[in-house]
């Protein structure tokens, strides 16, 4: 290999979209490239004036691991946030490498990124995969996702709690995510979403699952097969929901309500049972007329004919019976033939 002479070191220092700055090993600079002027915006001259402690945001504590490293070593990487000449903070990642130079001295050579945004991304992911996680361990929940092309499965945060398992303990696939559902249920589940990917569509389906601290819960699990353009089936994502205690109470519920209608008939059954059979009222209230009357109506005879046998006119016996049912409190004439003469023998 042709060795690189020094003006073509000088053109990738010179046109690096990297910005190179030359040190010496107590910070102070000795030389920056025009990338590292945009990125720090600062010119070479407040570069090298400012050195690597002016430039440098104390305040950020992971300069002092990177420069431990540097000094253990003679290199280094990381990132860590520096002062832009109008003071406004960015996140730079560097690469410092120590070397010695013809003179003799010692030099570092770092390689200079503006990675703010980068790192507000990251940071923004990070927040946003909390808030999620958050959210399954409140509402229950967990998601899945399985590449049919390589058969990677993958869990998110809940899920690993849902199973009270850990991504160190416990490397999703798809065999062994099945192995985690209760044996008499396995083969429902494997055989559902095996046919959700034939008809490449969405499931619903509740089973039995077993937990790493060998607790035994129910989880309900929806899931969508995602197709390319073609058709074809390319993920399967799901998600699960752990409805163990919905279970519980509803089957509670159900036995409860069993239980109290069990109750209410035996009840019912007992009452009828046990009631007393109507007494007859005192004959007293009655006149002899009334009663003679009445007698008659247990005979079966209607208010024409005990009119005819009585003599008397069809409405002074309906008078008569009207004064018979007040005197008795019932609702009709049988009612006050077994109240005072008693049921029919």
């Amino acid at each position: 290999m042709e060795a690189l002479g020094p003006e073509a070191y000088q053109a990738l220092y010179d046109h690096s979209p990297d910005g190179v700055l030359f040190t010496v090993p107590d910070g102070r600079v000795l030389s920056a490239n025009a990338a590292a002027c945009q990125i720090l915006g600062r010119t070479e001259a407040e570069i090298c004036s400012a050195g690597r402690q002016g430039m440098a945001d104390h305040t950020d504590d992971r300069w002092g691991p990177m420069l431990a490293e540097r000094e253990r070593t003679g290199s280094a990487r990381g990132v860590a946030r520096m002062i832009r000449g109008d003071g406004s903070l960015i996140e730079a990642e560097m690469s410092t490498r120590i070397f010695g130079a013809a003179d003799g001295e010692e030099r570092a050579c770092t390689i200079v990124r503006d990675v703010t945004d980068r790192v507000r991304l990251e940071r923004e992911l990070r927040r946003s995969r909390e808030r999620l996680a958050e959210a399954e361990r409140i509402a229950q929940t967990g998601s899945w996702e399985l590449d049919v092309t390589t058969g990677q499965v993958s869990w998110s945060d809940g899920l690993f709690d849902l199973y009270a398992l850990t991504p160190q303990e416990f490397v999703p696939s798809a065999g062994g995510t099945l192995e985690r559902v209760y044996p008499d249920d396995r083969e429902r589940v494997d055989n559902t979403v095996r046919q959700a990917l034939e008809e490449r569509s969405s499931f619903m389906l509740e089973y039995r699952a077993l937990r790493a601290d060998g607790r035994l819960r129910t989880l309900r699990d929806r899931g969508e097969v995602v197709v390319d353009e073609a058709g074809e089936p390319i993920r399967v994502v799901g998600i699960a929901h752990d409805i163990t205690d919905a279970k519980l109470a509803q089957e509670a519920l159900q036995s409860t309500s069993s239980d109290l209608e069990r109750r209410a008939i035996e009840l019912q059954k007992l009452a009828f049972r046990t009631a007393p059979e109507p007494k007859a009222q005192p004959r007293a209230p009655l006149t002899p007329r009334q009663l003679e009357v009445l007698q008659l109506v247990a005979e079966g005879l209607t208010s024409a004919q005990i009119a005819k046998r009585l003599f008397l006119t069809e409405a002074t016996v309906k008078w008569h019976v009207k004064q018979i049912l007040t005197k008795t409190a019932s609702s009709n004439r049988a009612e006050a033939v077994a109240r005072i003469l008693g049921a029919p023998r």
